[in-house]
């Protein structure tokens, strides 16, 4: 946990960076977007490629003690750091080639595997989260409320994703089916780190996903922890960024989700 002054601090710098880099990006959407494919169904922009760079070579001069890893494979700072910045630098990067407003610059600080500052700014459909950690956590500038316990499951709303891995879609929809008569409603933006973001909001109770990369978790997961949002993986055990499940919920979920995730 960093100090509250020094998280205040390092919070502003960061939210400010990945929010000029956001419009940017927003702005220049129309020569950004042609996407290409990554191997299977995942896809990459020319908008990728932008935002990590610029984010990156930023991060590496404000941070020079700190490694910084970037789903495009930017790879920077000592190795034997024990913080690291996680970029995903166009989360819902489908959603952006198509020009659906939900996609989201992704960026947490983690001390070795636990997330403890994070932004998640999403300029077109207009949500921008941050938190750190022992401070706090905001939408925008206003202040967020402490995670509250969810209350009867028929009122519930979860949020998934399809995971870019075709196998781990079933898992996906076994979720789906085993909860299907128990919650009111299941929602998918598209971006992971939106689906966070949407936690940490209040929008929604829970968010569960069967295969994820410390990039796409680490920012909204930092929010979520500094409003006390519980965090396990699918068998009910420990999470932190080593793993690539996780479920993140109100307090008191677990013995519905538990039952359906396993």
């Amino acid at each position: 946990m960093l100090p509250p002054d020094l998280a205040l601090g390092t919070l502003r710098i960061v939210r400010d960076l990945v929010t000029d880099i956001g419009g940017q990006m927003q702005a220049m959407a129309s020569t950004l977007r042609a996407a290409t494919s990554k191997g299977g169904v995942d896809l990459v922009t020319q908008a990728d490629h932008f935002s990590e760079q610029a984010i990156t070579t930023a991060l590496a001069k404000l941070f020079p003690d700190h490694r910084i890893a970037g789903e495009e494979g930017t790879r920077l700072g000592p190795a034997d750091s024990p913080w690291c910045w996680h970029l995903d630098p166009l989360d819902g990067t489908a959603n952006y080639a198509r020009g659906i407003p939900h996609w989201a610059i992704s960026l947490g600080l983690a001390y070795r595997d636990t997330p403890v500052l994070g932004v998640v700014h999403g300029p077109a459909c207009g949500i921008s989260v941050s938190g750190a950690v022992g401070v706090g956590a905001w939408s925008g500038d206003a202040p967020l409320p402490m995670a509250t316990p969810a209350g009867d499951p028929k009122q519930w709303i979860i949020a998934t994703d399809w995971p870019w891995d075709l196998v781990e879609r079933k898992r996906t929809n076994r979720l789906i089916d085993a909860l299907s008569g128990t919650i009111r409603q299941y929602k998918t933006f598209g971006s992971a780190a939106l689906d966070f973001a949407m936690v940490a909001l209040g929008v929604v109770d829970a968010y569960a996903i069967s295969k994820i990369f410390p990039w796409d978790q680490a920012g909204g997961a930092a929010a979520c922890a500094a409003l006390g949002y519980e965090f396990r993986r699918w068998d009910g055990s420990a999470w932190d960024l080593r793993h690539n499940d996780v479920v993140v919920s109100r307090p008191g979920m677990w013995p519905v989700l538990g039952p359906a995730l396993a």
